[in-house]
Parts: structure tokens; C-alpha cells; sequence
């Protein structure tokens, strides 16, 4: 059964430093590899600089197939 709009966002909403990026080409990934600075206050929104690490195989032309190629597979 392919996930709802809803069970990709939500999945994507609860990975901490996830990020879905898009390449300005109408190509997106979700990556976790990457770094960013640390703010010393982290109870409040701050301005950040990131930078995500994406090989080519895991770029896709829609979200919604980047979000599933992220999530892990059923028995992992």
C-alpha cells in the first residue's frame, strides 16, 4: 500500500536534521548527511547556514518520490 500524502509528511516532520532540498532543476532529495552550525540558544528560532550532502542517484522528480526513497524499507 503506497503511504497518504499525510504518512510522507509526517514521517519526513519527525527526522531530526532532515532536510528536503531541491536542486533549482525540478529535482528533490531528503538527506541527513550534511552540517550546520550550532546556535548557543536553541529554545528560540535562529538563523542558520546548512549544508546537505546528495549523490546523484538520490535526487527524483517529485517530492513525494524523494520522501519515499528516504523513509526506510518494511524489515529494516
Amino acid at each position: 500500500m503506497e503511504p497518504s500524502d499525510t504518512d510522507l509528511l509526517n514521517w519526513l516532520e519527525k527526522q531530526p536534521g532532515y532536510g528536503l532540498i531541491n536542486d533549482d532543476f525540478g529535482h528533490w532529495a531528503v538527506s541527513g548527511d550534511g552540517m550546520q552550525n550550532v546556535p548557543k540558544d536553541v529554545s528560540i528560532p535562529n538563523d542558520i547556514q546548512t549544508t546537505f550532502f546528495i549523490e546523484a542517484k538520490d535526487w527524483y522528480p517529485t517530492i513525494r518520490e524523494a520522501i519515499k526513497a528516504a523513509m526506510p524499507k518494511k524489515g529494516e
